[in-house]
């Protein structure tokens, strides 16, 4: 019996040897036309990348002209059957075009996944000929062929549309030769040089047809590397042109005039544009509606028999219109019609320009028909009308002046307009009447705080018209409209945004301009700022005990009291949450600053009552101080160094910003730039460290503990950098690259069936930034779920200080992990703040004691206490108990007498990278 089986693919090393030792351009590309692998022979025909990156493009995206993409996929399909084709193709190298022939074929000997080989050469000059003037011919845009002497060998018939001129008019000639073009010599001398440097040229020229039409043509030029010379794209783009032409003028009388404006067709009859203020008198659907729709009888009659006529012959028309509201009311309006006229002299659109004569003729009303006459006119207005003479004397007020200003009608009558205004006010008053006085007819707006009956000022917004010269007014027409509620609300806004919502102090923001004036001043004056940067020490514990509320009632007494320690001029602000800052400005010495720190601790640290309790707080402090050469971040931050300083020291003191601070400062910084560094380079290394079942001595899981792998080859340690990654923001990014990597791991382990091993689990830090990420329990499930890591066999591992702040999505976060079946671990227990309430409230499965107290565990007799304390208590509440930093025997021995569950430590194995770890698998520890 023959034994018959189907040739293998060749293996990738062979592939390769083929696309290096090919004389020739080779490609090798899947029947879908996705390119799989190229040589350099082929990156040079194809275009200007490296073989690198041809994977993954489609063959067919290289080619010159989109309508060849066709023939070239039914090519490979022939190809895929086992049949040879060949066919030259255009191609875009770059900026040069370029005949390629290509001829594919299929060899079973590297063949893998129905894929094609196609070999690529320079195409025949016949093939090149003609494969041009293929190109040329059926391109629907403007196309010609050049020669190296910029004279037309082929072009197509775009050319005759846009010029007028036949095609045999271009043949063997310059291109622009047979038209009248301007700037003709500069284009042809910049495209000569342009094609000597073997680059493509973009333009735009202005040529005269026969017919004497000015069009502009959209030129651009690549050039060709085999015959030579150039292909040349063109477009008419006059029309873009001479609509952008249009659109200025449009711009123009829009930006012109201050009132209301529309666009009409070219007949004059629908409305196409409205300006803003145009549509609050019309319906929103007034587009699509006639404009005579929205005039009174009298004036459609005057627009359809007179406006209309009048424009189409003049070009303009003026008069005057009533319009119809949107309420059915009528408003008078001075209206300027104009004509816009396109190149032939044909109307193409009408606008409109109204101005609204409201005001004007309620004015002529009111003193040709008397006051009282008036006064009936505007009894009603929401809005306050007063008319005053040249002297600024008031004439009348409307009714209106009663709800707007609380003073009865004519009681205002006879007196100084001014003598209303606020006397911060009065100089912009005055400047604007005497303005509007100047010139006849002059209109000006301005805002102004206006005296109420009841002692107190309203914001009015007033228009003041110059009327003077109308015989039937002969005064100062005042248009005014309460704002104050608008005003008091953008101010309330402002407040929010310099001002902190809980103290009413300065934010950050204000603070920071503060900062900057203060620095200014400091400069000139060759004084001195000092910035003091405080928090309050342990203030969660007064969270975490009393509430919230008293928090909050906590960080009012404090802002109080530093308040009222500082120097006037000086600035306190809180930054947020239990941070402050107070700027010291304008010292003579640097002690300045210390002295105010010294008297803001004492003030801070006397006894607070809130409610019925009574407590204590301590502040630590960081001091910065300048000359006025440094920027306001900069200082800030330098306050915030020394501040971390204190805290390092044992809070409740101050310390000042120095030189070894600065030192300190910078450390952080480079190692902010190494972790940003490591985790776009994916330079994060995860070592594992063996956990043992402390019975047995059997390889129970690894803790997982990240480390940095620096640019030079050194490893940074978590010690360094995971502080100033929870300061930065990037522990979280930190934080989910260390978990997929853990899980992963944690998962090729399980796969390996080493005898003797149980399924490995591995415990992972986790942060409170990333707990507070309410997507956080949804990436571990599907990261589990795509490395195929049961979520029994993941421990995650959180500090105390992660509940402290109560945030309800933590402990939503917490509840879902562990519905899912992932362990939640509390991580040095007794370190911190050690609420029992934790255990009850949040589903911990086990407790992890801390290093510190198992190292005097048998030596020390209040460590051995708490180690004891801490086993009963998490088995009496059935959580398991994880003992870390085992190094002697004996703390192994004393651990196992007081049935701890499970250890770690350097008594085993310091962490190690995961491939030196596999040595621990199914390991069994023997004492």
């Amino acid at each position: 019996m023959s034994d018959l089986r189907p040739t293998s693919p060749a293996p990738a090393s062979q592939v390769a040897a083929l696309l290096r030792s090919a004389p020739f351009g080779l490609v090798i590309v899947g029947t879908d036309g996705t390119i799989a692998a190229a040589n350099l022979q082929a990156s040079r025909l194809l275009g200007p990348s490296p073989p690198r990156e041809l994977p993954g493009l489609y063959l067919a995206d290289l080619l010159a002209d989109p309508g060849d993409a066709p023939l070239l996929d039914e090519m490979l399909r022939t190809a895929a059957t086992g049949s040879r084709t060949r066919r030259a193709f255009h191609v875009r190298s770059g900026d040069i075009f370029r005949v390629v022939e290509l001829t594919c074929w299929s060899d079973p000997a590297v063949q893998t996944n129905a894929q094609v080989l196609v070999m690529l050469s320079e195409a025949a000059e016949s093939d090149q000929i003609e494969l041009l003037r293929e190109l040329v011919r059926r391109n629907p845009a403007g196309m010609a062929q050049l020669d190296s002497d910029l004279s037309v060998v082929h072009i197509n018939h775009r050319w005759t549309e846009i010029t007028g001129q036949p095609i045999e008019a271009a043949a063997g000639q310059g291109w622009l030769d047979v038209v009248d073009v301007d700037g003709r010599d500069d284009f042809v001398d910049a495209l000569s040089h342009a094609l000597e440097r073997s680059e493509g040229l973009r333009g735009r020229l202005r040529v005269r047809t026969p017919s004497g039409a000015l069009r502009w043509i959209e030129v651009s030029t690549t050039p060709l590397d085999s015959p030579g010379g150039a292909l040349l794209s063109f477009e008419d783009t006059t029309e873009g042109q001479d609509a952008v032409r249009r659109a200025d003028e449009l711009s123009r009388v829009l930006e012109a005039t201050r009132d209301l404006v529309a666009i009409l067709g070219a007949d004059g009859t629908n409305l196409v544009w409205l300006n803003e203020m145009f549509g609050e008198f019309l319906p929103e659907a007034a587009l699509e509606q006639p404009f005579v729709t929205f005039l009174d009888d009298y004036s459609e009659a005057t627009y359809v028999s007179t406006a209309l006529p009048a424009v189409r012959d003049s070009g303009t028309w003026k008069g005057e219109l009533t319009i119809v509201r949107n309420d059915g009311t009528t408003v008078p309006m001075a209206v300027m019609l104009v004509a816009h006229l396109d190149d032939s002299d044909q109307t193409e659109a009408i606008s409109l320009v109204a101005r609204d004569l409201s005001d004007l003729r309620a004015a002529q009303a009111r003193v040709a028909d008397s006051e009282t006459r008036m006064a009936a006119l505007v009894q009603h207005a929401t809005d306050l009308a007063v008319l005053v003479d040249r002297t600024g004397t008031v004439v009348y007020a409307s009714p209106a002046v009663e709800r707007v200003l609380g003073h009865p009608p004519g009681t205002l009558d006879g007196i100084d307009v001014l003598e209303l205004v606020h006397p911060d006010d009065l100089t912009l008053a005055y400047d604007t009447i005497a303005t509007v006085l100047d010139t006849e007819g002059e209109s000006r707006t301005v805002q102004l705080r206006i005296a109420h009956g009841d002692a107190s000022y309203r914001h009015l917004d007033i228009i003041a018209n110059n009327m003077l010269d109308n015989t039937a007014v002969e005064g100062i027409v005042l248009n005014a409209k309460d704002v104050t509620d608008q005003v008091e609300a953008a101010a309330q806004l402002a407040a929010h945004t310099y001002r902190d919502d809980l103290t009413g102090l300065p934010n950050r923001t204000l603070l920071l301009e503060r900062m900057r004036e203060s620095l200014r001043r400091a400069r000139e004056r060759r004084l001195l700022v000092g910035v003091l940067f405080l928090d309050l020490d342990r203030f969660n514990v007064v969270n975490e005990s009393l509430g919230h509320a008293a928090g909050d009632d906590l960080l009012n007494e404090v802002a109080s009291r530093i308040e009222g320690v500082i120097r006037p001029g000086d600035t306190v602000a809180r930054l947020g949450g239990d941070e402050f800052a107070v700027i010291v400005g304008d010292m003579l010495r640097r002690g300045d600053a210390v002295v105010a720190a010294r008297r803001i601790r004492k003030a801070v640290t006397q006894p607070i009552s809130i409610g019925s309790d009574h407590t204590v707080v301590t502040t630590s402090i960081g001091i910065a101080i300048a000359d006025g050469s440094e920027e306001p971040e900069d200082l800030l931050r330098d306050a915030d160094t020394a501040l971390r300083r204190a805290k390092d020291k044992g809070r409740d003191v101050a310390v000042v910003f120095d030189d070894h601070l600065r030192d300190q400062a910078v450390r952080r910084l480079e190692v902010e730039n190494k972790l940003r560094s490591a985790i776009e380079r994916d330079a994060l290394e995860v070592h594992f460290q063996p956990v043992l079942n402390a019975r047995t001595g059997k390889l129970a899981g690894a803790e997982a503990l990240v480390r940095i792998r620096d640019e030079d080859g050194t490893l940074v340690m978590p010690g360094e950098f995971i502080d100033i990654a929870e300061d930065s923001g990037l522990i979280a990014i930190l934080g989910h690259q260390v978990l997929v990597k853990s899980i992963r791991q944690a998962a090729l382990w399980t796969r390996q069936h080493v005898p003797g091993q149980e399924p490995m689990s591995v415990a992972v830090n986790v942060s409170a930034r990333q707990l507070n990420d309410p997507s956080y329990p949804e990436q571990i499930r599907a990261e589990l779920e795509t490395a195929g890591l049961a979520p029994t066999q993941l421990s995650l591992e959180l500090t105390e200080s992660a509940l402290i702040d109560g945030n309800p999505v933590t402990e939503q976060s917490l509840q879902q992990l562990h519905d899912l079946g992932v362990h939640i671990g509390l991580d040095d227990f007794g370190t911190g703040f050690s609420s029992l309430a934790y255990l009850k409230r949040f589903p911990i499965s086990f407790l992890k004691v801390d290093r510190s107290f198992v190292n005097g565990l048998g030596t020390d007799e209040d460590d051995s206490a708490i180690v004891r304390a801490t086993i009963a208590l998490a088995h009496g509440l059935n959580l398991r108990v994880v003992a870390e930093g085992v190094e002697t025997e004996d703390q192994l021995a004393l651990l196992r007498g007081l049935d701890c569950n499970l250890v770690q430590g350097f008594l085993f194995s310091k962490p190690v990278p995961a491939e030196d770890f596999q040595s621990f698998l199914g390991m069994r520890w023997r004492s």
